[in-house]
C-alpha cells in the first residue's frame, strides 16, 4: 500500500539522497500501485518475474490513463520496461520489495516497446472483471 510514509522514504532515501534521481516520486508511487495492480488481476500470492510486472505495469497504465498513459508515465520519466526495473531495484535496496536470487534487472529490458503498445491498445475497452476486483465497486 502506498501511503505517505512510504513515498516520504522514497523521497529522502532514493531521490534526495541522489541515489537515482531519473525518477519522479509519482513513477515510484505507479510502480508500487502497479504491483498491487498485478497481484489483485492474477489472483495469484506468488512471486512475479520481472518481464511478467513490466507487462503488468503497461496493463495498468492502460487501464488506468487510456490514451494519456504514454505521456504520464513519461512524465515520471518512465520512458521503456527498462525504467520499470530500475524503480523495482531502487525499492529492493531499500527494502520496501524483495527480490528472490534468479532475479535480475536484465529482466526488465526491452520487454517491448511501450509507446508502440499503448498506441494499439483501445482506450475505451471497459475490463469488467477488472472492475469487480476494485474495493467499493
Amino acid at each position: 500500500m502506498v501511503t505517505p510514509q512510504v513515498l516520504d522514504r522514497i523521497r529522502k532515501e532514493i531521490i534526495e539522497s541522489g541515489r537515482d534521481d531519473r525518477y519522479t516520486l509519482g513513477g515510484y508511487a505507479f510502480v508500487l500501485q502497479g504491483l498491487d495492480f498485478y497481484h489483485t488481476k492474477t489472483g495469484e500470492k506468488r512471486h512475479f518475474r520481472g518481464e511478467e510486472l513490466a507487462r503488468g505495469f503497461i496493463d495498468f497504465a492502460h487501464k488506468q490513463f487510456g490514451p494519456l498513459a504514454h505521456t504520464l508515465l513519461t512524465h515520471w520519466g518512465i520512458s521503456s520496461t527498462d525504467d520499470f526495473g530500475y524503480i523495482v531495484y531502487n525499492l529492493i535496496d531499500i527494502k520496501l520489495i524483495r527480490k528472490q536470487d534468479s532475479d535480475s534487472l536484465e529482466d526488465f529490458f526491452n520487454v517491448l516497446d511501450m509507446k508502440k503498445y499503448l498506441e494499439k491498445q483501445d482506450p475505451f475497452t471497459v475490463d469488467k472483471a477488472y472492475i469487480k476486483c476494485i474495493k467499493g465497486a
